[in-house]
């Protein structure tokens, strides 16, 4: 049988070995080889995660105010048209440990845990303030509005972040939010890049006919800048098998990856 001779190097048929198929050979072939460390949030930018994190618990923790206002119960608030007396203060960071009062509101600040029997807040722009010192809740509000009920965020026990994932500002933002402060991640692999061929010049040397610069140094260095590793530069190797065989050897030693 005689073999299909193609004479364009830019051909893309059945052939071919396409994207998907060499990174599922990658894939399919390259093992982890890092170490662990474990390290604080702050330093963890960028890096892998070597483990499951899960929520201990829930996020926020109680139901709690999203807006400054005053808090209710939306049944009273039906049943007094909206005109509640002020019974609490709850400042955020704090709880208040009695059930609110009937027919009585609390005056509640972002972030601050609902008082129990209260189930609705209500924004302090659109109250008042009555001449007897009771508020005035404007009608219309739904039961429910501007509360964040626990676990709204996050629920105790779910994923937040997965093993293998290179985590970014908003993943570290989410491990953080559960008071979780430090990680145990991949460690830092050693990256080399050799170039090899006689043609080959790096930028700022004289120019020669017959030679081209190196610009896949360059590309490569500047991808591999976004990763998490630390790049050697192993410069020219020649158009020597041998000389090939040693260079590679030698970076052996001290990389955990070569690219050539």
């Amino acid at each position: 049988m005689t073999r299909k001779l193609l004479d364009d190097c830019f051909l893309h048929d059945k052939d071919r070995l396409r994207h998907d198929q060499a990174l599922a050979i990658l894939k399919n072939n390259l093992h982890a080889i890092a170490g662990k460390q474990t390290l604080n949030l702050a330093a963890c930018t960028g890096r892998v995660l070597a483990q499951d994190l899960h929520a201990p618990r829930n996020i926020p923790y109680n139901d709690n105010a999203a807006v400054d206002g005053y808090a209710f119960c939306h049944d009273d608030y039906l049943a007094n048209d909206g005109v509640l007396e002020v019974s609490n203060r709850i400042p955020a960071g704090t709880t208040h440990p009695n059930k609110l009062s009937n027919a009585t509101a609390a005056r509640i600040f972002t972030g601050a845990s609902m008082p129990n029997g209260a189930d609705t807040v209500a924004m302090q722009e659109d109250c008042t303030i009555t001449d007897n010192g009771k508020v005035k809740i404007p009608r219309g509000l739904k039961a429910g509005a501007n509360c964040r009920q626990a676990g709204e965020d996050v629920k105790q026990s779910e994923l937040i972040a997965r093993l293998g994932d290179r985590l970014r500002a908003q993943d570290l933002a989410a491990i953080a939010s559960t008071g979780i402060s430090e990680i145990e991640i991949f460690e830092t692999l050693n990256l080399g890049i050799l170039s090899n061929g006689d043609e080959i010049l790096r930028p700022g040397e004289p120019f020669e006919n017959g030679k081209v610069y190196d610009a896949n140094h360059s590309m490569l260095h500047s991808l591999a800048c976004s990763l998490p590793v630390a790049i050697t530069d192993l410069g020219i190797c020649p158009d020597d098998k041998n000389k090939t065989i040693d260079a590679i050897k030698q970076a052996s030693k001290s990389c955990d990856i070569i690219l050539s």
